[in-house]
């Protein structure tokens, strides 16, 4: 009698019962089969040498994934992130100068050196617009999500610049050709209305989304850390129990091939610990710069609806409004304006010069408005005069320390170490051995029993 007609139960199958119709009968039927398939030692041998492959196999993946995880979280594309968060927060600033400038020009008296300065002014902005696309196009690393973001970016100035050029067209003698004039107003305002609504929409959705991949590498970071590490871990237990299970059913004190899968796996966890040692300054690193993008998030958006009420301040001298509109606009100034300060991330010196361009913008705009003497308050707002002068002070402010926190931003996601180009290739040949080890140890066990 062999060794596998002793491990064969004799006995009946009572617990099948008699058989019955439909589905009962036929889950009998697969449990029979599934114990007859089971009971046989080498079927069993079998089943456990294919659990601890597969183990091998998820370890494997999970390093190669773990290994890509390392790398967005280290400094190549954390840094590639930051220099994109960066030329998006730019792409922004300068498409609302642009719109400024243009909103202003129009004001201007056609021979006047405020219209050459703000022509300069607007042809400076969208080139600078431009230089940036085409510096953050070098920095996608082929990712398509990035290159439809900028593209949409370049597809879209062409419009505003053409709405732009009609406006200067029709307006450029308004003295002379009212209708014209009008006409260009309208234009304007409609090229105005396309930046505010899509161009720099599109321009923020740049910076968040680099913003969020900087958050999300260090999410991605900490799962594949202790994800990695983990699976290790677990397959260290049904190895330990195979190799029990082995000895208990063939008297033997060790498998050498499992033996050998043991030590494979041991030295993948001392692989993996070893090449994830960056990962506590790492950690530290793009904490740190976590809080700062908050407080440049803060900064930024300040900006944003400084630069806009500006730009409303030139729309409005543009038109007529009257008494009612001038109070709304009025209120609307002051609240993008952040004339109150409240808001966090203000410093002490930016109070102070906000406080003097809100003063100046009631002082020469809106008293003017309403004395009627509509030349001065234009000329107060154009360059040069006291609330465009108080308005450059204070954006100057605001930019150096937007400046401040962004090289503060990108000198701590540039000092993130980088994590090990080889951790997930090590790691594969290191289980690549460990499965070797499991089938040559396992196929001896099951040529004795047969």
């Amino acid at each position: 009698m062999t060794l596998t007609e002793l491990d064969t139960d004799p006995r009946p199958d009572l617990a099948a019962g008699p058989a019955r119709p439909g589905g009962r009968r036929l889950r009998g039927v697969r449990r029979r089969r599934l114990r007859r398939l089971l009971v046989p030692t080498p079927n069993r041998f079998v089943l456990v040498g294919i659990m601890l492959v597969l183990l091998f196999a998820l370890t494997a993946g999970i390093a190669g994934l773990a290994a890509r995880a390392a790398v967005d979280a280290g400094e190549v594309m954390v840094t590639s992130a930051a220099q994109m968060s960066g030329n998006a927060q730019a792409m922004h600033r300068w498409l609302a100068e642009a719109d400024a400038a243009a909103t202003g020009r129009f004001l201007a008296p056609p021979d006047s050196g405020q219209r050459v300065q703000l022509n300069r002014n607007y042809e400076d902005a969208l080139g600078e617009v431009r230089r940036l696309l085409a510096e953050s196009a070098g920095l996608t690393g082929g990712d398509p999500d990035r290159a439809t973001g900028l593209a949409r970016v370049a597809n879209q100035l062409p419009v505003y610049t053409d709405l732009v050029r009609r406006a200067q067209e029709l307006g450029a003698e308004p003295a002379d050709r009212r209708l014209d004039a009008l006409l260009g107003s309208a234009y304007l305002r409609e090229a105005s209305g396309y930046l505010r609504g899509v161009l720099l929409p599109a321009a923020q959705q740049l910076w968040e989304d680099e913003t969020t991949r900087l958050s999300e590498a260090r999410r991605d970071g900490q799962l594949a850390l202790f994800g990695s590490i983990g699976i290790t871990l677990l397959t260290l237990v049904p190895l330990w129990w195979s190799q029990r299970y082995l000895r208990r059913r063939t008297k033997r004190r060790v498998n050498p091939g499992l033996a050998l899968a043991t030590a494979a796996m041991l030295a993948t966890t001392g692989w993996l610990v070893v090449s994830w040692r960056h990962w506590p300054q790492a950690e530290e690193r793009l904490t740190v710069a976590g809080r700062k993008l908050d407080q440049h998030r803060d900064l930024i958006e300040i900006q944003r609806d400084a630069l806009r009420a500006r730009a409303d301040v030139h729309l409005r001298l543009g038109g007529n409004s009257n008494q009612y509109g001038m109070v709304a606009l009025n209120e609307r100034f002051r609240r993008d304006a952040h004339c109150d300060s409240t808001v966090a991330g203000f410093t002490d010196q930016m109070r102070v010069l906000v406080g003097v361009w809100c003063t100046g913008h009631d002082r020469y705009i809106v008293e003017n408005e309403r004395l009627g003497a509509h030349p001065a308050a234009v000329a107060a707002a154009l360059p040069g005069g006291e609330v465009a002068t108080a308005f450059t002070h204070y954006d100057t402010e605001l930019t150096k320390e937007i400046n401040r926190v962004d090289r503060e931003i990108y000198q701590e996601l540039t000092n993130t170490p980088p994590a090990p180009t080889s951790l997930g290739v090590v790691t594969l040949l290191l289980c690549l051995i460990g499965a070797a080890g499991v089938a040559v140890g396992i196929g001896v066990r099951v040529r004795e029993y047969r």
